[in-house]
C-alpha cells in the first residue's frame, strides 16, 4: 500500500512538472540584468518568476537567458566575435529547454547598423528577416511556443551614446511587423519607463535598476497573464476596428474625425442658455432621422446615436455626419478620435516623426528632435508649446485630457488601430491645431513656422497616406490669439496636398474671448459645403 502511495506521490508530481508553463526570458543586458546588485532576485525575469509563483503556484518556471550586448542582426560584429543572440549558448540553451513562452527583448544593440536599412548601407528588410529567423529556431524546438516581443524598446536616458538617434523609433515598424507574423503580444518597454527615467536610468543611461526591473515585470505580468486566462498570450484582436453589420449591409460612408477639445466637446457643454437648448433639441430632432454609428477610441465601442446618447457625442463631429447622412441618404459611420488639448505629435507616429531621406537627415527635424528627446512632454526641452508641457504636469491622470498628450499615444490607441484593421474610409475631418499654433502662454507668441508646416504635413501623410479622399482641415477661427501666421500655413500645406481648407476666420466664424465656440453647426454646415465646393 505504501508503494503505491509513494508511486501515484511521484506520478502526480510527474504530471504537474509535465504541466509548468516554462517561459524563457531571451534578451540583451536588460533581460540579463546588468549592474543590479542582485541580479539573481532583482532582473525583471527573476521579479515575474516572483509574480507568477503568486499567482499560481509550482504553474510557471522562469528562466533568464540574457546576455549583454547582443541583438538581431547575424552579420553585426561586437569586437571579433559575431553580436546576434542567435550565435549565443543562451541561444542553444533556451532551445534545448523547449520553451512554451519565448519573451523577447532585442534591438537597442543594433543602433548604429539599422539606419543603414534607410540609407542604402543595408538591404531593406534583413532586421526583420533575421529577427523572424532567429524566432523560427524556437518554433522548430516547440511547434506551440508563443510569443511576446518588445515592439517599443526600453528608453535611453540623456547622456547616452544613442539617445538623440531615429533608430530606435524607425525600428519600431519592424518589430511590429515581427509580432504581426508571429502571431506574438506586443509590448510597449518605452512610455512605463520615461515617466520616472531620470532615476531608473541614473547608474549608466541604458541599464534599469531593481525598481526599473519590476516596472518591466509588473507590465510583462499585467500583458501576458491574469488570474482567469493564466497564459493568454494572443494579440488583443478586439482592438482592431470592424464596421457594425448594420452599416455594412446598407450604403454607408465611413469619416474619421480627429482632433482636440473642439472636436471633443459633446453638445451638453454647449446647452445652458433656451438658445442653446433650442439649438441641441433641433439637433437631436435632426439626427433622429438618420442613421449614425459612432466609435469612441476610449472603449472601442460602437453606439448608433440616438437624441438619448448623442448629447455627450462630439458636438461638431456629429453635426457634420447628420448633414453628411442628410446630403447623400446614406448611414454613416463616425470613426472618433480626440482629447482637449491633444497635440498634433500626439497623432502621429514615432516612425513618423522620425523618418529619414536616403541622405539620413531626418524629413521633419523639428518632430525628430522631439520623438528622440525620450522625455516626458513636461521635459521635453524640444517640444514648442509652453502651455502643453505645463499643463501635462497638472492633468496627465486626467483620462479625457493630458493622459493622451504624450508623442504617439492617441497615434497608438486611435489610430495605428483603426490603419490596421483595413476599414476603408471615405473621409477625414481634422479640427486641431490650437496646441501646435503658438506657446499659449504670456507673451502667447506663434511657434516657428517650420515646425508648424512640418506637423501639418506629417499629419496629412499619416492620416491619408495614398488615398485619394477628401481631407477636412478646419482653420482656427477668428479669436484674441496669434493665429494668423499657423492659419496661412494651414491653408498652404492643403493647397500643396490637396487637402480641403476650411477658413472659418474668412467666414467670421469663432469668439474672441473663447477658444470653444459654442455654436458648432456653422463649422459643421461649412465644412459639409466645403466638400461640394
Amino acid at each position: 500500500m505504501k508503494k503505491l502511495i509513494v508511486l501515484l506521490s511521484l506520478s502526480a508530481a510527474l504530471a504537474a512538472l509535465a504541466e509548468c508553463t516554462r517561459i524563457a526570458c531571451i534578451g540583451d543586458s536588460i533581460t540579463y540584468g546588468l549592474g543590479l546588485a542582485d541580479r539573481a532576485n532583482e532582473s525583471y525575469p527573476a521579479q515575474l518568476q516572483k509574480m507568477l509563483e503568486e499567482l499560481e503556484p509550482g504553474k510557471y518556471e522562469v528562466r533568464n537567458f540574457g546576455n549583454s550586448g547582443r541583438g538581431i542582426y547575424l552579420d553585426s560584429m561586437r569586437g571579433n566575435e559575431k553580436r546576434g543572440f542567435r550565435y549565443m549558448p543562451e541561444h542553444k540553451a533556451a532551445l534545448e529547454w523547449k520553451p512554451d513562452v519565448v519573451i523577447c527583448n532585442l534591438g537597442i544593440n543594433d543602433n548604429g547598423e539599422y539606419i543603414k536599412e534607410y540609407t542604402g548601407g543595408r538591404r531593406r528588410g534583413q532586421f526583420e528577416s533575421d529577427y523572424l529567423a532567429l524566432l523560427d529556431d524556437y518554433r522548430k524546438a516547440n511547434p506551440k511556443v508563443k510569443f511576446a516581443i518588445w515592439t517599443k524598446l526600453s528608453p535611453l536616458a540623456e547622456g547616452q551614446k544613442f539617445y538623440r538617434s531615429p533608430e530606435p523609433f524607425l525600428m519600431q515598424a519592424d518589430l511590429e511587423a515581427v509580432a504581426k507574423k508571429v502571431n506574438a503580444v506586443g509590448l510597449d518597454m518605452q512610455e512605463p519607463l520615461r515617466e520616472k527615467m531620470d532615476e531608473i536610468f541614473a547608474r549608466d543611461k541604458i541599464h534599469p535598476n531593481a525598481e526599473g526591473a519590476h516596472i518591466i515585470a509588473e507590465l510583462t505580468f499585467a500583458k501576458l497573464f491574469t488570474k482567469q486566462f493564466p497564459c493568454a498570450l494572443m494579440p488583443d484582436i478586439n482592438n482592431l476596428v470592424s464596421l457594425p453589420r448594420q452599416v455594412e449591409d446598407v450604403p454607408h460612408e465611413v469619416w474619421l474625425c480627429v482632433g482636440q477639445s473642439n472636436m471633443q466637446k459633446g453638445w451638453n457643454e454647449f446647452n445652458a442658455t433656451p438658445q442653446e437648448k433650442e439649438r441641441v433639441k433641433g439637433e437631436m430632432a435632426r439626427l433622429a432621422k438618420c442613421q449614425i454609428w459612432f466609435w469612441d477610441f476610449n472603449d472601442g465601442k460602437w453606439t448608433q446615436l440616438t437624441p438619448e446618447n448623442a448629447i455627450r457625442k462630439s458636438a461638431f463631429g456629429v453635426s457634420f455626419v447628420i448633414r453628411r447622412a442628410e446630403s447623400t441618404g446614406k448611414a454613416i459611420a463616425m470613426l472618433y478620435v480626440a482629447a482637449g488639448g491633444a497635440p498634433t505629435e500626439s497623432f502621429l507616429s514615432e516612425q513618423t516623426m522620425c523618418a529619414m531621406g536616403k541622405d539620413g537627415k531626418p524629413l521633419y527635424p523639428h518632430l525628430a528632435a522631439i520623438a528622440t528627446n525620450r522625455h516626458r512632454l513636461d521635459q521635453n526641452r524640444d517640444f514648442p508649446c509652453a502651455w502643453v508641457a505645463r499643463e501635462y504636469q497638472r492633468r496627465r491622470a486626467n483620462k479625457e485630457e493630458a493622459y493622451w498628450w504624450p508623442v504617439s499615444k492617441m497615434y497608438d490607441e486611435g489610430v495605428k488601430r483603426i490603419k490596421e484593421s483595413g476599414v476603408n474610409i471615405d473621409g477625414i475631418l481634422w479640427y486641431q491645431g490650437e496646441s501646435n499654433a503658438t506657446t499659449c502662454v504670456a507673451p502667447d507668441t506663434p511657434t516657428d513656422r517650420d515646425y508648424q508646416l512640418e506637423t501639418l504635413r506629417a499629419l496629412v501623410s499619416e492620416l491619408r497616406g495614398d488615398r485619394k479622399i477628401p481631407f477636412i482641415v478646419m482653420g482656427l477661427p477668428k479669436m484674441n490669439r496669434s493665429w494668423e501666421q499657423y492659419r496661412a500655413v494651414q491653408r498652404e500645406v492643403c493647397d500643396e496636398t490637396g487637402a480641403i481648407f476650411v477658413d472659418t476666420f474668412a467666414a467670421g466664424l469663432g469668439d474672441p474671448n473663447d477658444v470653444h465656440p459654442r455654436d458648432k453647426i456653422p463649422f459643421a454646415e461649412l465644412a459639409v459645403k466645403a466638400i461640394d465646393d
